[in-house]
């Protein structure tokens, strides 16, 4: 793939655990969507192909998912002061 992922659907929520969601994409040669899940652990957020899909070739979409994070993430109390 040489081009960035359509985004499909973006899905999230930020709240006092973290962020947790979902994103989907479409490959921009393919009409097949992808599933990436978002979830926040103890040691950040972590970005993951949908259970049970074994395709190949998810860095661009795990790359586009952690950059839409990085945008809408709420800001903290100490970056607002």
């Amino acid at each position: 793939m040489t081009r960035r992922p359509d985004l499909f659907l973006f899905n999230v929520a930020y709240d006092a655990t973290g962020v947790n969601g979902q994103v989907f994409f479409r490959d921009p040669s393919s009409t097949v969507l992808r599933q990436v899940i978002i979830r926040s652990t103890a040691t950040g957020n972590i970005c993951e192909p949908a259970h049970g899909d074994t395709r190949d070739g998810w860095e661009p979409f795990l790359e586009e998912t952690r950059w839409l994070i990085a945008l809408t993430r709420p800001d903290t109390s100490d970056e607002r002061s």
